[in-house]
């Protein structure tokens, strides 16, 4: 039974309420179940309640609200006696100039589409202050990011039984949109028997290569740095499984991620010690070793249709590197001071604009081949500049971390999400809302060397003799 707009608001004002209310509860829970949905609710949209997918593409904006109340107007004690030094004059200006040549232009014809703009690109940006306050010590760290590591396994099988099933097969569709309407299921090569491009359990190509790119990484990480039997999960497990879903979903830039990112820990852990126990670089050349395996054994058909668009594709990989400089030009002879208006661009807008009958812009923005010519349309050039101004602050973080800290699980990590930060700069981040709850939470991540205990900072004040100085090293509060 296919839900009125007015039923569907009315059971979202419902659940909004008490969802917000369960996160406010425990907001380091409601932060860790916005990542899993982030995972699943793609799954959902397609096949669990395809008739509110929109609604269930906030479900994740929901939980953090409640978790965002919780924390910055009612934090615990333990809350209270730290803080993350944060560019925060940095990211003032960010949302000043966000808001006067974004959400105040007159072009989006809508306080309502204008917010939504305003959301797109800062409602995750909170997970920098949060994320380092998520963990009282390095054991409840690791043992939180392994488990959530986990998830790449049902993920992935789901995805080889895509590639599998066939372009024809309900495993392969995409989430259902008013304004995107049916969708041909992308695939390698043409015709009735071609193979289709997986999705995993998420709404687009798009998410589940993100996903892939980001859990190798994070599998990477760990794999440096745990020192006990979870690596053989990660070894035989997650990174078999991940790169094989990178060949699996055609995304040319997640698999060249990967190799540059496996390239850049490998040569790393040659000439500095990554975790505190012996040297990571044999376990590291044991994963290169089951991987290489893994795919050209279990997965030799998706290797094969990988190179098969990778040779035949029109663009090559220069060509590519070059997109974002490209839809700048383009982009450049066609905005002025003030852009079209923030989110202007966002497929979620236009639907949002189609459902709620509000009247088209006076300008339509056009539409570029990488996220860097949408941002300065909708932006024009002072957001623009300001915006990524703020994107290489946040990739400079992840670098000053990782160089800060000494042979640790941190260590491992932060290498891997400086890298995940810097290939991500001129890639999909606001277009892709996994792309940046991932961005973020990995930037919150590295800010943990950042934390400062106030009590130690108000003993230094009477004490100056006594003074504690805050510690270069990744240290967890508790």
């Amino acid at each position: 039974m296919k839900l009125t707009l007015q039923q569907m608001m009315m059971l979202g004002a419902v659940g909004t309420s008490f969802i917000v209310i369960l996160a406010m509860l425990n907001w380091r829970r409601a932060v860790y179940a916005a990542m899993i949905v982030a995972l699943l609710e793609g799954a959902i949209r397609k096949w669990i309640f395809p008739q509110g997918s929109e609604l269930v593409y906030f479900f994740k904006d929901i939980i953090l609200f409640g978790a965002y109340l919780k924390f910055f107007l009612f934090p615990d004690p333990d809350i209270r006696a730290w803080r993350v030094r944060v560019p925060g004059t940095l990211i003032t200006i960010v949302c000043i100039i966000l808001v006067m040549f974004g959400a105040l232009n007159t072009n989006i014809g809508s306080i309502v589409l204008a917010g939504y703009g305003l959301k797109i690109y800062l409602w995750y940006i909170p997970l920098g202050f949060m994320i380092p306050l998520m963990f009282r010590n390095e054991e409840e760290m690791t043992k939180m990011l392994f488990r959530y590591s986990l998830f790449a396994i049902p993920i992935c099988l789901l995805g080889a039984a895509q590639f599998v099933a066939g372009q024809g097969s309900w495993l392969n569709v995409y989430a259902a949109s008013e304004f995107k309407g049916e969708h041909q299921v992308a695939t390698f090569g043409a015709g009735v028997e071609a193979t289709a491009r997986i999705t995993g359990t998420f709404s687009y190509i798009s998410g589940h290569a993100v996903f892939v790119q980001f859990f190798f990484i994070l599998s990477l990480g760990l794999l440096t740095g745990i020192n006990d039997k979870r690596r053989w999960v990660l070894l035989l497990g997650n990174l078999p499984l991940l790169v094989a879903n990178g060949l699996m979903s055609g995304s040319r830039t997640a698999v060249f991620s990967m190799l540059i990112v496996a390239a850049i820990v490998g040569a790393t852990s040659t000439v500095s010690k990554m975790a505190k126990g012996r040297s990571t670089l044999p376990y590291f050349l044991l994963g290169v070793v089951l991987v290489v395996l893994g795919v050209n054994v279990f997965f030799s058909k998706a290797l094969t249709a990988f190179e098969t668009r990778r040779t035949y594709a029109g663009d090559g990989t220069i060509d590519r590197m070059l997109y974002p400089f490209y839809s700048m030009a383009f982009a450049a002879k066609e905005v002025d001071l003030m852009g079209f208006g923030i989110g202007m661009s966002h497929p979620a807008s236009m639907a949002m604009r189609s459902a709620l009958k509000i009247d088209p812009p006076k300008k339509r923005c056009p539409v570029y081949d990488a996220e860097t010519g949408q941002v300065l349309a909708e932006l024009g050039w002072p957001g623009f500049l300001i915006w990524y101004i703020f994107r290489m602050v946040m990739v400079w973080q992840c670098w000053v971390a990782f160089k800060r800290s000494p042979p640790s699980m941190f260590r491992s990590l932060a290498l891997g999400f400086f890298c995940y930060e810097l290939l991500l700069l001129p890639g999909s981040f606001i277009l892709n809302h996994t792309a940046n709850v991932f961005g973020c939470a990995a930037w919150g991540f590295c800010l943990i060397p950042n934390l400062e205990s106030l009590v130690h900072r108000a003993r230094s004040a009477l004490q100056p003799a006594l003074r504690v100085r805050g510690s270069r090293v990744p240290r967890l509060h508790g």
